[in-house]
C-alpha cells in the first residue's frame, strides 16, 4: 500500500496497475476516524493492498469555523439543529459503540468543534516527510479520544513532534500559508466529485459515502480491482 502526497499530486492517476483511491474526511468527524481505521484493517486482508494508491483528501465540516472551541457538539445538536434529547443520546451511544467495535475509544458527548483547518495543512505537511497515516492517528485520537482543540498549535506542534515531524518544520508551517491551498483545492474537489458528505471513498469511478464496514470495504476494493484489470485487458 502507498499513501500519495496530495499536495504535490491532487489530480492524477495512479500508476500503471495500481488502483488509486481518493478518501475524503475531516479530524472532527468521529465516523471518519472509525472509517479510518476500518479502511485500514480492510487494506491489510486485500490481496493486492501493495498496489493501492491511497490518497487522503481534506474536507471541513465547518469551513472557517471559530479557532477556539465552542459549546459542546450536543449542544449545538440540541439547540441549533432541533434534534431532541432522545435521539441525540442515541446518535452518542451509536458513536461509542461503532469505535469501540473498532477499537477506538470516542467521546462525542464532550467535543466542542473548532477549525480544523490548520490540522489539515499539518497532516499534508507530515504526509510528505513520509508519516501521514501516524499524523492522521494522533490528530484522530487528540480530537475524538483526548478532547484536544485542533485549532491550537501549540499541541497541534507537540503531536507533530510526537510523530516525527521536527519543531523546525512545524514552525516554517505556521509562518506561512504552506498547504493552505492544498486544503481549500481539495475541499473544492469534494463538490466535483459529487462528495458531500464524509467520509466518502471514491474508487472505481464511484464514491461511497459513510463509515462501511470493513467488510463492505474489502468488497468494493476486490470490485473496483476487478473492474480495473478487466478494463485493462
Amino acid at each position: 500500500m502507498s499513501e500519495i502526497d496530495t499536495a504535490s499530486t491532487p489530480t492524477e492517476p495512479g500508476e500503471r496497475g495500481a488502483l488509486s483511491v481518493e478518501i475524503w474526511f475531516d479530524f472532527a468527524c468521529p465516523w471518519c476516524q472509525i472509517g479510518f481505521r476500518r479502511w485500514g484493517d480492510a487494506l491489510g486482508r486485500f490481496a493486492h493492498a501493495d498496489r493501492v494508491e491511497t490518497r487522503w483528501r481534506s474536507f471541513e465540516l465547518r469551513p472557517g469555523y471559530a479557532e477556539t472551541p465552542s459549546r459542546p457538539l450536543v449542544d449545538i445538536m440540541l439547540s441549533d439543529w432541533g434534534m431532541d434529547e432522545p435521539t441525540v443520546t442515541g446518535i452518542v451511544e451509536r458513536i461509542r459503540a461503532e469505535g469501540r467495535a473498532a477499537g477506538l475509544v470516542l467521546r462525542p458527548e464532550g467535543l466542542r468543534p473548532t477549525s480544523t483547518f490548520d490540522a489539515h495543512r499539518l497532516a499534508h505537511a507530515a504526509a510528505e516527510h513520509g508519516f501521514g497515516d501516524v499524523m492522521r492517528k494522533s490528530l484522530f485520537a487528540a480530537c475524538h479520544r483526548d478532547l484536544g482543540d485542533l485549532a491550537d498549535r501549540g499541541l497541534l506542534t507537540e503531536l507533530a513532534s510526537a510523530a516525527g515531524l521536527s519543531r523546525t518544520e512545524t514552525a516554517r508551517l505556521w509562518s506561512t500559508d504552506a498547504y493552505a491551498d492544498v486544503v481549500r483545492a481539495e475541499h473544492a474537489r469534494a463538490a466535483t466529485a459529487g462528495v458531500s458528505e464524509v467520509p466518502a471513498f471514491r474508487l472505481g469511478g464511484r464514491v461511497h459515502s459513510g463509515s462501511p464496514a470493513t467488510g463492505d470495504l474489502l468488497g468494493l476494493l476486490d470490485q473496483a480491482w476487478r473492474e480495473q484489470a478487466s478494463g485493462a485487458d
